[in-house]
């Protein structure tokens, strides 16, 4: 199975977080080979949440917390 540009981004955030199933992850990183622009795409992403994870915390409630990711993930899946 061959993955679009499109597919892989709606992959990226399961991907990012290990949660990526292991035949996913596979045609994931062999769409990441042949594309040049997935991998810039790919890289940026993970360096993001490098620099975001070094910020200090805002104090956000768990729940806060909870829906921001739920909301994040949506975006990212429909992207």
């Amino acid at each position: 199975m061959n993955l679009t540009c499109e597919e892989l981004r709606a992959l990226l955030f399961e991907h990012h977080a290990g949660e990526l199933a292991v035949e996913h992850t596979e045609t994931f990183l062999a769409h990441l080979v042949c594309c040049a622009d997935c991998t810039y795409y790919v890289e940026s992403y993970t360096h993001t949440v490098k620099i975001v994870r070094k910020l200090p915390k805002c104090g956000l409630s768990a729940e806060a917390e909870a829906r921001m990711r739920a909301a994040l993930k949506d975006h990212l899946d429909g992207s």
